[in-house]
């Protein structure tokens, strides 16, 4: 009965919780936040969704996309480094400006490397926490057998 709870709040958690990861990403800048907070949020879902389907059906869902989204970030970050550096300097800040519905929208070199950070964050929890699961999986097995074997034993 549990489990369909659980199922029902990561249905209805998960989104709110990559929204919120979005959110973080955005703002985090010039505020509090930024890629690596987003990714660990994000990673949150993640561990929600393994909590209420199972480590398989979350390694179905998400697990072909955890090596690609740690190699895609690694790749934006490195690029954002070496974009600042062919500009003039390391890390120096490129900015564009946009205005979007009368407000000034400034992009820039540190959100890439934001976003890079936050793939990489994202595809290394979705890889460690279902390793994780796995394994408390296996112990779970191994616990369940040896208590059958000890009962059987005592008949």
């Amino acid at each position: 009965m549990i489990e369909i709870y659980l199922r029902l709040v990561d249905k209805i958690l998960t989104p709110v919780i990559l929204l919120i990861a979005i959110f973080l990403f955005l703002r985090g800048h010039d505020l509090p936040g930024g890629g690596f907070i987003a990714g660990l949020v994000a990673a949150s879902a993640i561990e929600l969704t393994i909590l209420a389907r199972g480590t398989q059906a979350t390694r179905d869902r998400y697990g072909p996309w955890a090596v690609p989204l740690a190699g895609a970030g690694l790749t934006i970050a490195v690029s954002a480094a070496l974009l600042g550096m062919y500009s003039g300097g390391f890390f120096r800040s490129i900015w564009l400006e946009f205005y979007v519905g009368g407000e000034k929208l400034k992009l820039g070199t540190p959100q890439l490397f934001d976003l890079g950070v936050m793939l990489v964050v994202i595809g290394m929890a979705i890889t460690y926490l279902l390793r994780l699961g796995e394994a408390a999986e296996a112990a779970v097995a191994e616990q369940s057998r040896l208590s059958s074997q000890t009962k059987e034993s005592h008949r």
